[in-house]
C-alpha cells in the first residue's frame, strides 16, 4: 500500500473513532436527558392532577373526577393515568397502547428508553384518601432521539466528507514531491539523471529533494569519470597519438580476430600505403610539420575509407598506414588501390610538399585461405612492387588460390539468394552462450547457412554468413533472409514452449532501413508474444552508430513484445560510450579483438573491466566473443564479464 492510501486510511480511521466517541457520548447524554424529561412530565402531571381531583375525591364525585383525569389522558402525552384509593384498587384507569410512528423498530430495541411513573397522593383533609399514578408516553422521546442522532450522523458524514477530501488534496500537495522522487529514482535506474528544480516548502521533504538532486549529480558525475577515464586509456592503448586513427596493436588484434573469423571474413582487400622520404621531409621541415602531413594522410584516407562500407583504417608506424576492406571484391580492390594513390597524389595540391611523388600503395587479396603473416607478406610484397612503378604507384597481388566454386558473379549471388530464399534451403545453426559464474545457458546465437548445393543440400557444405551476407547487402537482399531467420527462429519457439532457452539474431543494419521491414517484424511479434520475449535481436556497433534512429525505433519495438537488444561485435569503433544511456539495450558483446588471447595482454583486460564497470552501472550484461581457450575462459570472471561465447565452450550446431 502505497503512503498516501496509508495516510488517507489513518485519516478515516482517526474520523470514524472520533465521531463513534462523540456519537455514543451524544447517544447517552441525550436518552438520560429524556429520560429525566419523562419522569419530569410525569411527576409534574400527577401532582397536578392529583391537587385538582382532591376535593372531589374527598366528596366521592368520581365522575367529575374521570373526566378530569380523561382531560388530561386524551391529550396523548401519557401513557397511562391511574387513580387509585389507599387499597391500590383502580378508580379511574386509561391506558394508552404505545405506539411508536416515524422511528425503526431496530431502534427502539437498541435504545431502548426507561418511562418512570410519576405518583402524587390525594388528600381528605388531614388524611390520604387516594394516590395518581402518571406514566409519559415515550413515542415523542424516541421521536426526538431518532432525529438527533439522525442528524448527527448526517452532519458526521458531510463533514466527514468535506475533511476527507481536503485531507486527499492537501496529502497530494505535500506528497507531490515524494512522486517526484520517486520518477527521478527511476529515472536514474533508467540511466538518466535529471534534477529536481521546484523545492517543496515542508522541510523534511525539501531534505530529501535536495538528497536526492545530490545523488543523481554525484552518479552521473561517476559515470562521466569512468567514461572519461576508459577513453582516455583506450586512446592511449590503441589509437595513434599524432592522427588519432587506429594504431598498428589494435589493428593487428582486429585482424587477426577478423581472419580468423569465417562469420565475418570471407574476403577482402588488405591495403598497405606508406609515404615516401618522410623521415627526409622531417629533417628538412621539422617534426610539427611531419606531424601536420601524417594528419593530412589521415584525412585524405579517410574519406577514402568513409567510401566503403566495412573497412578500417590505422596508422601502423612513422609513415606507414593500413586500410583493411571486408567483402570487396578482386575489381573492387583494384578500384579502392587506384582511389588510395589518387589520394596520396591529392597531398601534393595542398603545397606543403616539393616532390609530387608523395607515396605508394601495396594491395593484397585475401581469399579466405591466409593466415595473417601470410596476408601481410603479400600486402609488402606488392607494396614493394607499387615502390618500382614509380610516382604514386600502386599494385594489387591477385590470389590463385580462390575457390571458383565459391566466386559469382552479382547476378549469379542474386539468382542463388533467391533461390535459397524460395526453396527453404536457409539454414540454421545455433552457437552456446554461458554465464561465467556457473556455466549455465544465457542464450544461444542464431547463425544463418546456405547449402553450396541447392539441388542437393546434403551434398557438399555450408556457405556461412561471411561469404554470402555481404553479397545480400550488396544486392539489398538482407531484410529477406532476416525475416526467413526470424520466422524460423519463430517456429522453433511455437513448437517447443516448454522449452526456456533463448535465442539470439544477428540483424543486418541495412534490414531495418528497408521500407515495411520494422512493421512485418512487430506483426510477426504481436502474432507470437507467447514466446517473443525468448527472442534477442542483435546489432554491430558500426550499425548502431549508423542508425541510431532506426535502431532506437527498433528498441521500442522488440521492448514493447518482451524481446530483448544486443550490440555485437562491441569495440571496434573509437566513438563516446555516451551513447549507451539512451540505448538501453541488454547486453553488450565485446568484440574478439579484444579477447582473443586477453590472458596475454594487460591493456585489453583493463579496457575490457573497466567497460564491465560501466556497462553494469547501465544495467547492461557484458559478454565476451570469441574465447577460444581455457586460460581466456578462466579470466572472465576477474574482468567482471558475464558471458562467453566461442569455440571452447561450444561449436555451432
Amino acid at each position: 500500500m502505497t503512503l498516501s492510501k496509508q495516510l488517507i486510511a489513518l485519516i478515516v480511521a482517526l474520523l470514524l473513532l472520533v465521531f463513534a466517541g462523540t456519537f455514543l457520548i451524544s447517544v447517552h447524554n441525550t436518552r438520560d436527558y429524556l429520560e429525566k424529561q419523562l419522569e419530569s412530565h410525569a411527576q409534574d402531571a400527577a401532582t397536578s392532577l392529583g391537587l385538582s381531583i382532591s376535593p372531589y375525591m374527598e366528596e366521592k364525585d368520581i365522575a367529575t373526577v374521570t373526566s378530569m383525569t380523561d382531560a388530561i389522558f386524551d391529550r396523548g402525552f401519557y401513557r397511562v393515568i391511574r387513580v387509585e384509593d389507599m387499597q391500590g384498587k383502580p378508580l379511574v384507569d386509561r391506558v394508552l397502547p404505545v405506539q411508536i410512528e416515524g422511528v425503526p423498530e431496530w431502534f427502539i430495541e437498541r435504545l431502548p428508553l426507561t418511562t418512570p411513573e410519576g405518583e402524587s397522593t390525594l388528600m381528605s383533609g388531614w388524611l390520604q384518601s387516594g394516590r395518581v399514578v402518571v406514566k409519559s408516553h415515550p413515542g415523542y422521546a424516541y421521536n426526538q432521539l431518532w432525529q438527533t442522532i439522525a442528524g448527527t450522523l448526517r452532519w458526521f458524514l458531510v463533514s466527514a466528507a468535506l475533511a476527507l477530501l481536503i485531507g486527499v488534496l492537501l496529502l497530494r500537495q505535500v506528497l507531490r514531491p515524494l512522486r517526484s522522487v520517486e520518477e527521478q529514482a527511476n529515472a536514474i535506474c533508467n540511466r538518466e539523471f535529471p534534477i529536481l528544480e521546484k523545492l517543496p516548502r515542508t522541510t523534511d521533504m525539501r531534505r530529501i529533494v535536495e538528497a536526492m538532486n545530490r545523488m543523481s549529480t554525484k552518479v552521473r558525475q561517476m559515470l562521466d569519470e569512468l567514461e572519461r577515464l576508459a577513453s582516455g586509456l583506450r586512446r592511449q592503448a590503441y589509437q595513434h597519438p599524432v592522427t588519432g586513427l587506429a594504431n598498428k596493436r589494435f589493428f593487428m588484434d582486429s585482424l587477426t580476430n577478423q581472419v580468423n573469423s569465417d562469420e565475418e571474413f570471407s574476403c577482402g582487400a588488405l591495403c598497405l600505403v606508406q609515404l615516401k622520404h618522410f623521415k627526409q621531409y622531417n629533417d628538412a621541415h621539422g617534426y610539427k610539420a611531419g606531424d601536420e602531413l601524417l594528419q593530412d594522410t589521415a584525412k585524405q584516407l579517410e574519406q577514402v575509407a568513409m567510401q566503403w562500407q566495412r573497412s578500417q583504417l590505422a596508422h601502423l608506424t612513422g609513415a606507414d598506414f593500413a586500410l583493411l576492406v571486408q567483402e570487396c571484391s578482386e575489381q573492387q580492390a583494384e578500384t579502392l588501390a587506384e582511389q588510395l594513390a589518387a589520394a596520396l597524389a591529392g597531398l601534393y595540391g595542398t603545397g606543403k610538399l616539393d616532390n609530387p611523388d608523395v607515396g605508394h600503395v601495396g594491395v593484397g587479396y585475401f581469399d579466405g585461405g591466409q593466415s595473417v603473416p601470410v596476408l601481410l607478406s603479400e600486402a609488402d610484397m606488392a607494396l614493394r612492387m607499387a615502390q618500382a612503378k614509380g610516382a604514386n604507384g600502386w599494385h594489387f597481388t591477385r590470389s590463385e588460390d580462390i575457390d571458383q566454386n565459391q566466386v559469382r558473379g552479382a547476378s549469379e549471388w542474386r539468382e542463388f539468394i533467391g533461390q535459397a530464399l524460395e526453396r527453404g534451403r536457409v539454414k540454421l545453426q545455433f552457437q552456446p552462450v554461458v554465464r561465467c559464474s556457473d556455466r549455465k545457458l544465457l542464450h544461444r546465437e542464431v547463425l544463418v547457412r546456405i547449402p553450396e548445393n541447392l539441388d542437393s543440400p546434403e551434398q557438399g557444405g555450408l556457405l556461412s554468413a561471411g561469404l554470402f551476407m555481404p553479397q545480400a547487402e550488396s544486392l539489398d537482399m538482407t531484410a529477406e533472409i532476416d525475416k526467413s531467420v526470424i520466422a524460423q527462429v519463430l517456429q522453433r519457439l511455437t513448437d517447443s514452449p516448454d522449452d526456456a532457452t533463448h535465442y539470439a539474431i544477428n540483424l543486418s543494419p541495412p534490414s531495418i532501413k528497408v521500407a515495411g521491414f520494422l512493421d512485418w517484424l512487430e506483426e510477426r511479434l504481436a502474432e507470437n508474444q507467447g514466446v517473443a520475449s525468448r527472442m534477442i535481436f542483435e546489432l554491430p556497433e558500426y550499425g548502431v552508430l549508423a542508425n541510431t534512429e532506426q535502431t532506437t525505433t527498433l528498441l521500442t519495438l522488440v521492448t514493447r513484445f518482451g524481446a530483448k537488444l544486443s550490440i555485437d561485435h562491441f569495440g571496434r569503433s573509437f566513438g563516446s560510450l555516451a551513447y549507451l544511456r539512451s540505448m538501453k539495450v541488454d547486453y553488450l558483446k565485446i568484440d574478439g579483438s579484444f579477447m582473443r588471447s586477453i590472458e596475454e595482454n594487460s591493456d585489453n583486460q583493463f579496457f575490457v573491466q573497466a567497460l564491465a564497470e560501466i556497462a553494469h552501472g547501465l544495467e547492461i550484461e557484458v559478454i565476451g566473443e570469441s574465447i577460444e581457450t581455457e586460460s581466456a575462459w578462466t579470466l572472465l570472471p576477474s574482468l567482471h564479464v558475464d558471458g562467453a561465447q566461442g569455440y571452447f565452450i561450444g561449436r555451432p550446431e
